[in-house]
């Protein structure tokens, strides 16, 4: 009995450290969707020059790779200057490897794929380089130019750390200031 009970313990302990196989899925899709289809199920779609390839490693999560464009043309969606799209690292998680300096026909959608409620676009997407999508102008038409000017590379945001630091500072004087009454009061 006793052999029994330390046999099962022994091969409850192993399945855990090994673990019991489960589902995984990796990217796979279906024929690419048409052009009047894929334009009309996008948020975005435009054309311009990769500006910024930001990879971010997210904890418990996949890896996101963040890619700010230069907006050439407008076919649907924000018409801004630059637009930021969120996409995976590649392989297996369906993101598209873009380049930085390479230009690219764009269709995204708003989705919480990768974080938050942000436009992101797949490989299952007709995302491609510009060269190799020139097919699809023919059914997209010409597009528009960007109307709204947008800097999404600015360093401005450096104002909300400054203030978080500020603030802190601010806590620390406070707080240093009633340990050092407290402690003249007990003199």
């Amino acid at each position: 009995m006793r052999n029994i009970l330390l046999f099962i313990m022994i091969a409850v302990m192993i399945s855990g450290a090994v673990g019991w196989p489960t589902a995984a899925s990796a990217c796979s899709c279906e024929q690419p969707p048409g052009v009047a289809e894929e334009l009309e199920r996008s948020d975005a779609v435009f054309s311009g020059k990769a500006i910024l390839v930001d990879e971010k490693p997210v904890l418990f999560s996949a890896a996101t790779r963040s890619v700010v464009f230069q907006v050439a043309q407008v076919w649907k969606g924000p018409s801004h200057s630059q637009i930021k799209i969120k996409t995976g690292q590649g392989g297996g998680d369906c993101g598209i490897n873009f380049s930085a300096g390479q230009e690219y026909l764009v269709y995204a959608v708003k989705s919480e794929m990768y974080g938050a409620n942000e436009l992101t676009t797949i490989i299952c997407d007709r995302t491609a380089v510009l060269s190799q999508a020139q097919g699809d102008f023919a059914v997209l038409g010409e597009g528009q130019e960007p109307t709204e000017e947008v800097d999404l590379l600015s360093r401005s945001n450096w104002l909300i750390p400054l203030g978080g630091f500020i603030v802190l500072v601010i806590l620390a004087i406070i707080i240093y200031r009633k340990k050092r009454k407290l402690t003249g009061a007990g003199e």
